[in-house]
């Protein structure tokens, strides 16, 4: 009997950027360097550089000796070449990189936002580490040029047009350069502050009092899945580096997508949508159930498990996580079963922590509740389109989203019309950012 022609254009799942097996083997150690911390079993000048270190070491480790990834054609970098360094090309590369950070710089100085206390540890850590970064960035500046296919980067672009040879730019690369030292310049100081206030409170937090008619447990554990996600997320954002394969592909290039993201962070969450617009919360649901003890720890249970969830999706990211680009495709961890494990798991944590459904006070006032965390969940949701929109200018995240309509857990949706054209995959075409918001209100969300 003959046997059957395998069909070439069946979707094939790619093969992930990094690998989640041994990110986890970081996790591990992130896991026992904590609870060295919580031991203090040796006094420990700065923990928040530490567990950095904890997170960082293992992922990159792993990654060259294991994956290799310094070898990838992705990386732009020939290993082969003689070392020679091309001191003027450098120096217009370091040129270049002066003019990237100056503007920045003048933000923090100049914006109301970063003068406050809150940004105190960013600036101490700037201020005491600066010159050593200054110098490590010259070296790695040279370093990476001798090796690059392509030297005549951004940076170089950039310093030639400061030198008045405007024709030597690129304004789409250069655009690009300046909108992925933005999405740095904006999240890692943010993520930075709040990994330094959450290692403090998962450091010191007090469990002796914990038992099961209270939920201090929950608490602690809910608080450092949290921390878990701020250091790898902090670590991400500062480890974009061409010879470990983390650079910057692209970022965001639309307004649309920046803003359904920024809309979820700080300053604009709370001090304006949450505040005014989005307010959920109720009593939660601690207050709600507790006059059933083992039904509250079950909820809590649920709620842990979703939000170690989302925590294992950053983890997936080894040391590439950033909002807003794209460094890479993810293909296995959460991300072998659904294109959004994050966005899901934490958006009905929400719904279960608030439980803003609940009638404690009268019914209008829990629509209300309700309504505002829909439109909070719907800025997810315009934030997973968006994402979806940029990488799918990579072919293999096509080819990933693509296999992830036949294989992914929420496949079962696709048999009801409204929701099928919600989630199911197809490759965009070119069309403007309203159209995008229209149709996601309209029903055809499939295809921004």
């Amino acid at each position: 009997m003959p046997v059957p022609p395998v069909r070439e254009d069946k979707p094939r799942l790619p093969v992930s950027v990094t690998h989640f097996g041994l990110n986890s083997i970081a996790l591990a150690v992130i896991l026992a360097v904590l609870l060295v911390l919580r031991a203090k079993a040796f006094p420990v000048r700065d923990p928040v550089f530490f567990l950095c270190c904890a997170a960082a070491v293992p992922v990159i480790a792993l990654d060259v000796f294991v994956l290799r990834v310094h070898r990838r054609a992705t990386t732009g970098l020939d290993w082969e070449r003689p070392f020679a360094v091309d001191w003027r090309r450098v120096g217009t590369k370091l040129l270049g990189f002066v003019a990237t950070l100056a503007p920045f710089g003048l933000a923090y100085w100049a914006l109301r936002e970063y003068q406050g206390s809150f940004y105190d540890p960013f600036y101490y850590t700037l201020r005491h580490a600066g010159a050593l970064l200054a110098a490590l960035s010259v070296i790695y500046i040279a370093v990476v040029d001798v090796y690059m296919i392509e030297p005549r980067d951004a940076y170089w672009q950039l310093g030639r047009a400061v030198l008045g040879r405007r024709r030597d730019a690129n304004g789409e690369e250069i655009a690009n350069h300046y909108r992925g030292w933005l999405v740095k310049a904006y999240f890692f100081p943010l993520m930075f502050v709040w990994l330094n206030g959450s290692t403090h409170n998962v450091l010191t937090f007090d469990l002796t009092n914990a038992s099961w008619a209270n939920l201090r447990a929950y608490d602690f554990l809910y608080d450092f899945i949290f921390f878990i996600d701020l250091l790898l997320a902090t670590v991400g954002y500062a480890l974009c580096f061409r010879p470990i394969d983390t650079h910057l592909r692209s970022a965001e290039p639309t307004m649309l997508g920046w803003a359904v993201a920024l809309f979820c962070y700080e300053p604009f969450f709370s001090g304006l949508f949450e505040k005014h617009y989005v307010h959920y919360g109720g009593n939660g649901f601690a207050s709600w159930l507790s006059p059933y003890p083992a039904v509250r720890w079950a909820w809590a249970g649920v709620i842990l498990l979703l939000v170690a969830t989302y925590v294992l999706a950053t983890v997936a990211f080894g040391v590439r996580f950033s909002n807003l680009t794209h460094r890479g495709i993810l293909t296995n961890g959460p991300y072998r079963f659904t294109k959004h494990p994050a966005y899901v798991s934490k958006n009905i944590s929400w719904w279960m922590a608030s439980v803003p459904f609940v009638l404690s006070d009268d019914l209008a006032n829990a629509t209300r509740r309700c309504l505002a965390l829909a439109t909070l969940n719907f800025m997810y949701f315009m934030r997973a389109k968006t994402e979806e929109r940029h990488l799918s200018r990579d072919p293999i995240y096509v080819a990933y989203a693509l296999w992830m309509n036949e294989h992914g857990i929420l496949r079962f949706l696709n048999r009801i019309p409204f929701v099928r054209r919600a989630i199911a995959y197809r490759p965009p075409r070119e069309r403007d950012e309203l159209h995008l918001i229209t149709s996601a209100v309209a029903g055809p969300l499939a295809d921004p």
